[in-house]
């Protein structure tokens, strides 16, 4: 490995391109000494990447093929539609005890969640996914098998989203050590940014679909506003709660 630690961004198309380049100027103002490489088929020149390394062969999960690439022995890999708004290195201390460390999906609701359809046969339902667009981990023998067969398996399932197949495969690997950190790594919905109580830690990590460039205005803010999650039957089930 050339560094002991790094981030890791995987973009194919200009678009992604121009969203990782802006994901990583976040990333440098908050830790200008953690390098950061860029795994493209467009070339950048924008001056937050550190470490530049060409797709010769990109396809929409370009990112399976490329995680395992990379430069530094303990990794954070970012999609590109996120912002750094703090302090984003503790979870590298996990990493000694655990392969992988990410958080946990929040988008589980069968009926309304795609990805939480796709439930894996003979998975126990109270294994949860893992986000597989902010995640650190450590490049060992089993983790890059695990790395190999997430790829392998996307392709020959012919799947639209890889979260599924990653839920899976922790599940069919035990020895891949995977641990949960705290929503504030990768704080998906407003909610979750807006409603934090003085005791709750700061949100870290923004990873909202407003930093889609490639979408229209409209449709990433509307696929933004939503994460604020206002059910009617949220204030039923607060108002029974206090008269339980």
């Amino acid at each position: 490995m050339e560094h002991e630690r790094g981030i890791v961004y995987i973009a194919v198309g200009a678009a992604f391109v121009r969203d990782a380049e802006r994901s990583a100027r976040s990333a440098k103002r908050i830790h200008p000494e953690l390098p950061i490489c860029l795994f493209s088929d467009v070339p950048s020149d924008d001056p937050a990447f550190d470490i530049r390394r060409q797709i010769e062969n990109p396809h929409r999960r370009s990112k399976l093929d490329c995680i395992p690439l990379t430069p530094f022995r303990d990794t954070l890999y970012l999609d590109s539609d996120t912002r750094v708004i703090g302090s984003i290195v503790e979870p590298f201390g996990l990493l000694g005890r655990y392969d992988l460390a990410a958080c946990h999906v929040e988008n589980r609701h069968p009926v309304s969640s795609a990805t939480a359809r796709l439930k894996g046969e003979g998975v126990e339902p109270g294994f949860t996914g893992f986000n597989g667009g902010v995640f650190y981990y450590r490049m060992s023998d089993h983790v890059g098998r695990f790395f190999a067969r997430w790829s392998e398996d996307f392709r020959k399932e012919n799947a639209k989203w890889d979260q599924p197949v990653m839920r899976r495969l922790l599940w069919e690997m035990p020895e891949v050590k995977v641990i949960a950190i705290p929503p504030e790594f990768n704080v998906r919905t407003l909610r979750g940014l807006l409603f934090r109580s003085a005791n709750e830690s700061t949100a870290r990590l923004l990873h909202f679909p407003w930093y889609k460039s490639r979408d229209s205005l409209s449709w990433r803010l509307w696929r933004t506003l939503r994460t604020l999650r206002v059910y009617p039957c949220n204030a039923v089930t607060m108002m029974r709660a206090f008269f339980r």
